[in-house]
């Protein structure tokens, strides 16, 4: 990958936390930087950036802030620059604009007009520092670069959070589950994809004589791979998908496969994921949820009856009827 080429990622990105609330009354910013640094790469700009003037102000002037950093002229000379250091404001940046998207999909409660591509454009955003790290890795010049195991960790909840809510909506839409059922199911099955790489980003805690805790709660949770109320809730949000898997989605497994909710992005092994597997999943994630809800974490607020609810109903395998 060409400086030039990482550069384009950076412009394009920044020309979008304008672009997001271009027309609405805002504060413009970095107007003369940004139209010099697009022309001297050639890229097309509408030269306005405004913000909007409520919540989403201080996420996307630290956004802006951040990729402002990152267009100052770029050179060949790589051992010059920092490669990991820009990386992670891009994917800070990146991470950033995004959260003021979803959450306006979530205010908006996922409009049918245009909620499915918005989100499949936030999955491949969301994707793209991952695919910048392979690209740069593969070009032996350059310094090889890694994603810290916490970017990566939110990376991976942010996509399957995101398709979490998304499926949360529209599964109670009957006219729009009849249209879209095979839809479902690959956002459903990218979902789960992406939580199950978020819990499994780092490797649970060995305790040995050599670590020591003073709460054994602590060390109990940290030995299992849960190391925050994230992981806690993405255990779930896993498990409550492989459900709705199972119950919206059984008759579309006999047909061929759907497209990718996220094009251009890494592939899930969506070829081996069956209904089977959404099964064995959903009562994998949901019996840890229950052990360490009703153990370390015990009295603690977690609610567990919903978790209870289907993993009986899939334990049984049948009577997928349960309101969830």
């Amino acid at each position: 990958m060409s400086w030039l080429n990482w550069c384009t990622h950076v412009h394009i990105l920044y020309s979008e936390v304008g672009c997001m609330y271009q027309g609405k009354r805002g504060e413009v910013v970095g107007q003369e930087s940004c139209i010099k640094c697009f022309k001297e790469n050639n890229i097309a700009c509408n030269g306005t950036f405004c913000l909007d003037t409520y919540k989403a102000d201080a996420v996307l002037l630290k956004a802006s802030a951040s990729l402002h950093s990152l267009t100052d002229p770029y050179s060949e000379e790589t051992s010059k620059v920092n490669i990991s250091s820009r990386l992670h404001l891009y994917t800070q940046a990146i991470l950033d604009i995004t959260f003021v998207e979803e959450n306006r999909l979530v205010d908006e409660d996922f409009p049918d007009e245009y909620s499915l591509r918005k989100v499949k454009e936030l999955i491949q955003v969301l994707s793209e520092p991952e695919v910048l790290v392979k690209e740069t890795n593969l070009h032996k010049k350059l310094q090889k670069v890694t994603l810290d195991v916490d970017v990566l960790e939110c990376l991976h909840w942010r996509r399957g959070a995101l398709l979490y809510m998304y499926c949360h909506t529209v599964r109670g839409r009957e006219d729009w589950l009849l249209r879209n059922r095979r839809t479902l199911q690959q956002c459903l099955k990218d979902g789960v994809n992406y939580l199950l790489k978020m819990l499994n980003s780092r490797s649970p805690v060995h305790l040995n004589d050599d670590v020591s805790f003073q709460d054994l709660s602590t060390a109990a949770l940290l030995s299992t791979g849960i190391f925050s109320d994230i992981h806690v809730l993405a255990l779930m949000y896993c498990g409550e998908m492989c459900y709705w898997g199972l119950k919206y989605c059984h008759e579309e497994n006999k047909k061929g496969p759907p497209s990718a909710v996220g094009s251009n992005t890494e592939s899930c092994d969506r070829s081996t994921f069956n209904m089977r597997e959404f099964q064995e999943t959903g009562e994998k994630v949901l019996e840890k949820y229950v052990c360490v809800c009703e153990g370390s974490l015990k009295g603690q607020g977690w609610n567990i009856e919903n978790a209870k609810n289907i993993l009986q109903c899939l334990k049984k395998k049948q009577n997928l009827t349960i309101t969830v």
